[in-house]
């Protein structure tokens, strides 16, 4: 490599000197907290207003002291200035400049970059950036563009963002150097000159978008919801009690008691109260009995489980004197032969039904303190889960939910009740997010509402707070473990298994979801129909709201699906599955042109039909089809729609599911994957025909709806039996 020591006229002092960062950048500042000055070496920002709550603690403080050079230390703090107060005149003046503020977490990350330049260039001897070289340049992104293990070696290349952000951040070191007071390039020098970060590191700037979340499966995601939506209705009253009953008993400890008892008739009246009411000694947990073994109590000592502390709680002491501990040892352990001893919490639990069998157990046994609050923890988390889950809410967005941010309002003359939460978008919106709401169903108002019973917050504070994830001793391995533990086999729930579930997943699996399952897995746990009409009608009030990216996600996931199941219905056409219903004729007659013009290519050698061609052609058909649990609707004429001619709703651009008549409407088809929906409503039916208890007015309507099921049935087997 080259130095070369060019050097060139700078301000002997900062233009920034003895600035507010807060007041500099505009930046709302808590009462309260340290306000960071430009000479400061650390900078923190926990007392920014606006900070969103996915903020770490590491992002709200930048660590200037990292870097080696004191001048270069000027200049990252120069430029890092320059960069969250563009519109300040002294940046606005500079012609390269950013005239866009960039947020207090990009800019962190990019200080942590530079550190790493900057100090690269120390360890080299590199006496100032007027010396840096192209060379130099090019060296540290190949040192830096790799990782490596402990022992040194490359384990693989960095991500081409990452690269490109550092690229950025060296450029921008020259861009700014107008305003550079401590050192900067020489004239006319520019890492990689004119070249951009997305050339320079083969990463685009803008990438395309690529889902590469894949939704869970039904294996996870069946368990994953028993569990929640159990623990929230079933659970939750019971769990929200046992929590009160813990923070009073916890207050109480608290409280100012007397040391000791010597009193010995209070000390008997106590006890023959138990010995009446048959109510068992409170036990001591399990962690304390061990400590007590520990200091040298015999293990066969019929008061070791004891709880003395409980048993005395009535008398506002914490202990008995040794004396009439003594003295009173024989009652003691009389009284714990008779009645035992057990733990305090959830004695004599109320029944709930199982999740498996529905039969009523106890909703607890009895427990110890320990892990009642991991109960109540657990509780709390399914709550995060199953809003997650139900709302398809992103991280950054949960964690901006406060105590009291349910909305309800009543549609005037329906009685029906939209619920709403109330969050911030983060992601992609201006410093400290935009308020906005997400249209949710009954579920998630339950869950949000037991939260708010099992978290110490007020009205305005927040209500999950900040997490890492759902993994990593997360929401997610809590009620794992929980399920898991012999109380949760105890409920009959079924493990969840052992893989990776967080907020993007749930996301993506809603959107899936409700894009190609109607009458799915959600519907076996939640209306899916309320579901979906409760996401959509947020969509329509506010199409520029927090849910349009979900929205256009599930789209996407709806219009797969649909071009999947008309390629699929197409290919069991061709192999003599055909379909059934009043719309059979009319499909087939328009995969019979589809067939025709698969074959009207130029003679040559035998070409095989890829699923890309068929896709191709059904592309319009399959725009047309509605996807539904008992049939297909290829809604191409809404004046044929029977459904829409029964509401008079002549206009309407979908179809109206709950008066789907399949059997009836010519544009609805009955395939082999609606067969079992079909079978199930006959089965059903028969059973109530045979039933003596339905009156014979009610048989009637029983037995249509049967002879139909059947009619439905057959023609579906009949169809499927033909010749293509």
């Amino acid at each position: 490599m080259t130095t070369v020591g060019v050097t060139s006229e700078r301000p002997s002092r900062s233009v920034f000197a003895g600035a507010d960062i807060a007041a500099t950048a505009l930046l709302a500042w808590r009462e309260g907290y340290p306000r960071p000055r430009f000479e400061d070496e650390v900078w923190s920002f926990t007392g920014w207003a606006d900070a969103p709550v996915q903020m770490s603690l590491a992002e709200k403080t930048w660590r200037f002291d990292r870097i080696r050079q004191p001048a270069w230390r000027v200049v990252a703090k120069e430029v890092a200035l320059a960069w969250l107060a563009a519109g300040d005149s002294r940046v606005l003046a500079l012609p390269r400049a950013r005239r866009v503020p960039r947020h207090p977490r990009t800019i962190q990350a990019r200080i942590y970059h530079l550190t790493f330049w900057l100090n690269w260039l120390h360890e080299r001897h590199v006496p100032s950036l007027t010396a840096v070289t192209q060379d130099h340049c090019d060296a540290f992104l190949r040192d830096y563009g790799v990782v490596r293990d402990r022992s040194g070696q490359v384990v693989r290349p960095k991500s081409g963002s990452t690269l490109r952000t550092v690229v950025s951040a060296m450029q921008e070191i020259a861009d700014y150097g107008e305003l550079l007071s401590a050192d900067r390039h020489r004239t006319g020098f520019r890492p990689w000159g004119e070249t951009s970060p997305r050339v320079i590191t083969g990463a685009p700037s803008r990438p395309q978008v690529v889902i590469k979340t894949s939704p869970l499966s039904d294996d996870v995601l069946a368990p994953l919801l028993t569990a929640c939506l159990h623990m929230i209705d079933e659970l939750g009253p019971h769990v929200a009690d046992l929590r009160r009953l813990r923070r009073a008993d916890q207050q109480a400890k608290d409280a100012h008691l007397v040391r000791r008892l010597f009193d010995k008739d209070r000390l008997t009246a106590l006890v023959d109260g138990h010995l009446r009411g048959g109510s068992p000694l409170p036990r001591l947990d399990p962690r304390q009995i061990a400590m007590r073994k520990a200091r040298g109590w015999d293990p066969e000592d019929p008061l070791l489980e004891v709880n003395f502390v409980h048993l005395l709680r009535p008398t506002g002491h914490r202990d008995i004197a040794p004396a009439l501990f003594r003295q009173a040892r024989p009652m003691l352990e009389e009284a714990a032969t008779c009645v035992g001893v057990e733990y305090v919490w959830c004695r004599s639990a109320d029944p709930v039904p199982r999740a498996d069998t529905g039969e009523m157990v106890p909703w607890s046994l009895p427990m110890p303190s320990v892990r009642a609050d991991s109960l109540v923890r657990a509780a709390g988390h399914a709550c995060i889960v199953a809003t997650s889950a139900l709302t398809g809410m992103r991280a950054s967005e949960l964690m901006e939910l406060t105590v009291g941010c349910h909305r309800a309002s009543t549609d005037d003359g329906t009685g029906l009740v939209r619920h709403r939460l109330v969050s911030k978008v983060i992601k992609a919106r201006r410093w400290g997010g935009e308020i906005d709401e997400w249209v949710v169903v009954e579920e998630v108002v339950r869950a949000i509402a037991l939260a708010e019973q099992l978290t110490e917050a007020t009205t305005g504070q927040l209500l999950f707070g900040p997490f890492q994830g759902f993994n990593s001793n997360g929401s997610m391995d809590w009620l794992r473990q929980w399920v898991a533990s012999p109380a949760g086999q105890r409920l009959g729930l079924a493990l969840i298994p052992d893989e990776p579930i967080h907020p993007r997943r749930l996301r993506r699996t809603l959107a899936v979801e409700m894009g190609a399952r109607p009458g799915g897995l959600f519907a076996t746990k939640v209306h899916f129909k309320h579901l979906s009409v409760a996401t959509s009608e947020g969509y329509a009030a506010r199409p520029g709201g927090a849910q349009a990216g979900f929205h256009q996600e599930w789209k996407q996931a709806e219009a797969k699906e649909k071009l999947a199941r008309s390629v699929e219905a197409f290919r069991q056409f061709q192999q003599g599955q055909l379909p059934a219903g009043p719309g059979a004729d009319a499909l087939m007659a328009t995969f019979r042109t589809f067939e025709e013009e698969l074959k009207g290519h130029d003679p040559g050698p035998a070409k095989v039909v890829t699923d890309r061609q068929v896709e191709l052609l059904l592309k319009k058909k399959a725009a047309a089809l509605h996807l539904s649990a008992a049939n297909y609707c290829w809604f191409e004429d809404p004046a044929k729609a029977l459904c829409l001619k029964l509401a008079g709703a002549k206009s309407a651009r979908a179809p109206l599911t709950g008066l789907c008549d399949s059997a009836r409407c010519p544009q609805a088809t009955h395939h082999l994957v609606h067969r079992s929906v079909w079978q199930n409503a006959a089965d059903n039916g028969a059973v109530l025909l045979a039933s003596p208890r339905i009156p014979p007015a009610e048989k009637d309507r029983l037995r249509a709806e049967h002879e139909r099921s059947m009619r439905v049935l057959e023609e579906i087997d009949t169809a499927a039996g033909k010749a293509g």
